[in-house]
C-alpha cells in the first residue's frame, strides 16, 4: 500500500509539473503580446497613436479628433467612448481593450480603467518647460509599450528632416525672416492666445530658425504663462510692430467680419502692411505629425506675407 500511495504521489507530482510547463508559455505570451486593441482618451495622443501606424479600437469624441487634430486622418471605425473625462464603461467593456492611453488628468478613473485592461499615462509634455523633447520621449515610450520601436525612431527622425529642410528653405531666402512672428489663435475681436516659451509652437520656431516675437524682452514684459501660451487684448501687438501675425485656424468667419469694423484691429501695423496669414488647423499640443505640419504651414506664411499678399479675409 505503501509503494501505490508513494507511486500514486510521484504521478500527481510529474502531473502537476507537466501542466504548469504547458501553462507557462501561455501566460508568458499573453504578458508580452504587443497591446493592439487600444483606447485612447486623448486626442494628441491619439495623434500619436496613429503615427506609429496603429488605430485605436475606440477614442473620446471622434468628431473632435477629426475638427482639431485632423492628421494622421481616424478610420471611420473607431467607437465613441464618450466624453474625454466621463467614458461610457458599458462601451469600453464591449470593446475588450488590452491597453488605455490616459493623461494625467484621468487620474480619477484611472483604477476603474486599470480593473479591465493595463493603463499607461502619458500626456505630460504639455506642460514640460522642454516640450518637443519630451514630446519625442513619450513618442518612444509609447512605442516601447506597443513593441514598435522603429517606428518611433522613424518617426523622430522625419520631423527632423522636415524641420531641416524647413529652415533651409526659409534660410535662402532671408525676407522671409527679416520680421519675427507671433503665433496665434484668434479668440475673438479683441484678443489673442499668444503662444511663447515652453509650446510646442515656439520650440519648432526655434528649430525653422524664426524669431518668436512675444518672448522676452517683448516691451519688456513676459507674454507667455508656464504653459506656453498667454491671453492677450489686440492693443499688446503695438509693443511688437515690427511682427507679422500668424493665425492658427479655424479662424471663425464671424470673428474676421468684426475685425472689419475693429479701429484697434485696422491699426495695427500688421494689418496695415499685409502682415498677416492664416495657418491650417493644427493642435497646439499635438503629436510630431501636428509639429511637421506646422513646419511646411510656416513656410507657406511666410512666403505669402513676402508676396504682399496676407489677410485674414
Amino acid at each position: 500500500m505503501k509503494r501505490v500511495a508513494l507511486n500514486r504521489r510521484r504521478w500527481l507530482a510529474t502531473a502537476l509539473a507537466m501542466t504548469a510547463g504547458l501553462a507557462a508559455p501561455s501566460v508568458f505570451a499573453a504578458q508580452s503580446a504587443a497591446p493592439r486593441r487600444i483606447v485612447t482618451m486623448n486626442w494628441e495622443l491619439t495623434e500619436t497613436l496613429l503615427a506609429l501606424g496603429v488605430a485605436p479600437v475606440g477614442t473620446s469624441l471622434p468628431n473632435w479628433y477629426r475638427t482639431t487634430i485632423v492628421q494622421p486622418p481616424l478610420p471611420q471605425g473607431v467607437a465613441d467612448i464618450g466624453l474625454l473625462y466621463q467614458p461610457n464603461f458599458d462601451v469600453l467593456r464591449m470593446l475588450h481593450p488590452d491597453l488605455f492611453v490616459i493623461t494625467v488628468e484621468h487620474a480619477p478613473a484611472k483604477p476603474s480603467l486599470e480593473r479591465l485592461a493595463p493603463t499607461i499615462t502619458l500626456g505630460t509634455y504639455m506642460s514640460n518647460p522642454a516640450p518637443y523633447a519630451a514630446l519625442c520621449a513619450e513618442t518612444a515610450e509609447l512605442a516601447t509599450r506597443l513593441q514598435l520601436p522603429a517606428r518611433a525612431a522613424a518617426l523622430i527622425g522625419a520631423a527632423q528632416r522636415t524641420a531641416d529642410a524647413v529652415r533651409a528653405r526659409i534660410g535662402a531666402r532671408p525676407a522671409l525672416t527679416a520680421a519675427p512672428v507671433i503665433v496665434a489663435d484668434l479668440v475673438d475681436d479683441r484678443h489673442l492666445r499668444v503662444y511663447g516659451q515652453g509650446s510646442l509652437f515656439d520650440a519648432m520656431l526655434t528649430k525653422l530658425g524664426v524669431v518668436n516675437a512675444v518672448n522676452p524682452p517683448a516691451g519688456g514684459r513676459v507674454w507667455a504663462t508656464q504653459v506656453g501660451a498667454a491671453m492677450v487684448p489686440l492693443q499688446r501687438l503695438v509693443d511688437v510692430q515690427q511682427a507679422s501675425l500668424l493665425l492658427v485656424g479655424p479662424v471663425a468667419a464671424p470673428v474676421v467680419a468684426q475685425l472689419g469694423s475693429n479701429e484697434i484691429w485696422q491699426a495695427l501695423p500688421a494689418v496695415r502692411s499685409k502682415r498677416v496669414a492664416k495657418l491650417p488647423v493644427i493642435a497646439p499640443y499635438g503629436g510630431l505629425v501636428s509639429m511637421q505640419r506646422f513646419a511646411h504651414a510656416i513656410d507657406d506664411a511666410l512666403t505669402l506675407i513676402a508676396a504682399g499678399g496676407g489677410g485674414v479675409a
